[in-house]
């Protein structure tokens, strides 16, 4: 018996070549989500690929790029190794290298589990057998296709951006900020949405995570707005908008990053530095290339290697800031996604000279999140945050438990910008005639998943599931670093025989929760969203994984494929299935503390009260 694994999209020519070279009742086809339609391959028995190797080969993978950070390579371990005077650059790569390896160790994972396959296993990967060294037995055959296309500079982009960067630098220059008075600092770096001002309730572009913060704050606290630079590569648009010139009624207390970046720049010893710690750096590298590697260490060393231009930037970043920072000071640095580097390179440089970091939580946390998975060897080193803000006790237990946090380093607050949600259901009948007059309003809230193909089945399932469903209004809110994928889920709507969809980036997330009737999505922190606004809640989970734990705590159904998506989504919308209010309850008490109107007053009373602490 021959077996047949697909883990990339096959072409005609190969779909025609395991049609004609393979016996269908012979042949056994193992897939992942989204790459074939089984009803091609008639007569093949087609399966989709266990879910169970795909989590044993995520929890490896995780476990493996843990205990490489502390591994010694000579006299220290390799996160010591690459933490340059203060500048943890083995942190910051960890989240990139666990998505960048994810594909090759759950290929790897597979195929030790079908070597022992009767007959020939014939394997459709992107993947070279270099990269599968270790796991390849002599009934395995590899054909490895590179389906990716060369992608053009993004010549557009890259020319609206450095407009932005110049008249950013040119304002930072003509309208100085000071520091004088500030005690602390709030790092904005987030995508701007539409949201609404926690006071004056008025529809504004901001930092959806952190807008009520800015709302509330006051003159002690100093803003700093940095943008994500686009890709050099691809169709991503980078847009000017009057948002990132304005100030938004803060001018006077908003520092722009692109002008710290850019007098970092013109220090000539900003570069003399800078060529230290590469060498540094180059001399860490040596050291861990000559330790002995197994092939799995082998395959991280060479994923952190391949990120080395990357390591450049954060390195010259770091140094820019480190140098503001030298004449600035600051109780507290505080921000949202606090783990990711382009954030973390700043907030170390606050570090070296006495500020208290405080992380401040964004969306849901797991065991499949290296961002927040800490060793002992990490909590001795201080590499995470002086202080978490989460939502509430359940993130907590996952960050002690878990995570290595110690206990007094977490404080729960709730989640800021449910504080709107109270004025928000009172005007959900306003909002719901924005979106549809139909009887039935229901909302995908999608991601870019780093799964290619789950993320593109996922699409497909939903749209199928709602493609009959009478009466139905199906949006698909995209996630903000989805601003470009409209074209990318119409034609997946157009694939499923869906004529009707709304796919919408520019609108409040939470006006279209409060009007919806149903709320689907894979494992999103909308999904959480939708039980404190009360709506009933589906998470589309192929490989069963119940990520974020929604259906464990009795608040989602769980289905694995679109014809039980639309079974249960037309139940719930006729009024035959409904939530449970008592394990809504208790969601939110463990989950988001209490939607109380206060949460922004909480996290500003716990980042006042960590400034305190400095001092007393």
């Amino acid at each position: 018996m021959e077996t047949i694994l697909i883990f990339r999209k096959p072409g005609l020519d190969e779909i025609e070549e395991i049609r004609k070279l393979h016996i269908p009742d012979s042949c056994r086809i193992f897939f992942l989500p989204g790459l074939i339609e089984p009803e091609k391959f008639p007569g093949f028995k087609v399966l989709p690929i266990p879910g169970q190797l795909i989590r044993d080969a995520d929890r490896e993978l995780l476990s493996g790029i843990l205990e490489f950070g502390d591994r010694y390579a000579g006299e220290a371990s390799v996160s010591e190794l690459l933490n340059l005077g203060g500048l943890p650059l083995w942190h910051y790569q960890r989240f990139r290298i666990y998505f960048r390896l994810q594909p090759v160790f759950r290929i790897r994972k597979v195929l030790k589990h079908f070597s022992q396959a009767e007959g020939t296993v014939f394997a459709y990967c992107n993947f070279p057998p270099l990269k599968l060294h270790g796991c390849l037995s002599p009934g395995i055959v590899i054909r490895a296709r590179n389906e990716g296309v060369k992608q053009k500079k993004n010549y557009k982009a890259l020319i609206n951006y450095a407009v932005f960067f110049v008249l950013r630098v040119l304002i930072g220059f003509l309208r100085p900020v000071g520091s004088k008075g500030r005690k602390h600092l709030l790092i904005d770096r987030a995508f701007r949405q539409y949201c609404r001002h926690l006071l004056t309730m008025q529809p504004k572009l901001d930092n959806y995570i952190l807008s009520p913060l800015f709302d509330l704050s006051d003159d002690e606290f100093l803003i700093l707005s940095e943008v994500e630079p686009p890709k050099t590569s691809g169709s991503a648009h980078f847009r000017l908008q009057k948002e990132y010139f304005s100030g938004q009624g803060r001018g006077n207390r908003t520092l722009y990053g692109e002008y710290v970046l850019f007098r970092g720049l013109l220090s000539p010893r900003l570069h003399v530095r800078r060529k230290q710690l590469m060498d540094l750096l180059g001399r860490a590298l040596k050291t861990i290339e000559l330790s002995e590697m197994s092939v799995e260490e082998r395959l991280i060393y060479e994923s952190f290697l391949e990120l080395s231009r990357t390591n450049a930037f954060f390195i010259t970043k770091h140094l820019a800031y480190h140098r503001y920072f030298k004449t600035h000071h600051f109780v507290t640095v505080s921000s949202i996604d606090e783990n990711s580097p382009a954030t973390r390179c700043i907030l170390d440089a606050a570090r070296a000279y006495g500020s208290r970091i405080i992380g401040i939580q964004h969306g849901n946390i797991g065991d499949a999140q290296p961002a927040y998975l800490y060793t002992n060897t990490d909590r001795k080193n201080r590499i995470m945050a002086d202080l978490t803000l989460v939502w509430g006790s359940h993130w907590k237990n996952v960050l002690v438990t878990r995570g290595n946090f110690s206990q007094d380093a977490v404080v729960i607050t709730g989640q800021m910008r449910t504080d709107l949600i109270t004025k928000l259901l009172e005007r959900s009948g306003e909002f719901r005639v924005k979106f549809t007059t139909r009887s039935h309003l229901a909302v995908f809230a999608s991601q870019p998943m780093p799964d290619k193909s789950l993320r593109w089945q996922a699409a497909y399932d939903v749209f199928s599931a709602f493609r009959d469903l009478e009466e139905v209004e199906l949006v698909v809110k995209l996630h903000p670093a989805e601003r470009e994928s409209v074209g990318y889920y119409s034609e997946i709507a157009r694939k499923a025989g869906l004529n009707q969809v709304s796919i919408l980036y520019d609108v409040d997330l939470y006006e279209l929760v409060a009007a919806c009737d149903l709320l689907i999505t894979c494992y999103s922190t909308v999904g959480g969203e939708a039980v404190y606004f009360g709506k009933p809640l589906i998470i589309l989970d192929h490989h069963g994984d119940d990520l974020l734990g929604y259906h464990a705590e009795g608040v989602a159904w769980q289905v694995k494929d679109a014809g039980r998506l639309k079974i249960i989504s037309d139940e719930i919308l006729r009024g035959r299935m409904k939530p449970d209010p008592e394990k809504y309850r208790e969601f939110i008490n463990r989950y988001a503390f209490a939607i109380d109107g206060a949460a922004t007053q909480r996290t500003l009373s716990a980042i006042r009260a960590a400034g305190d602490d400095i001092f007393h």
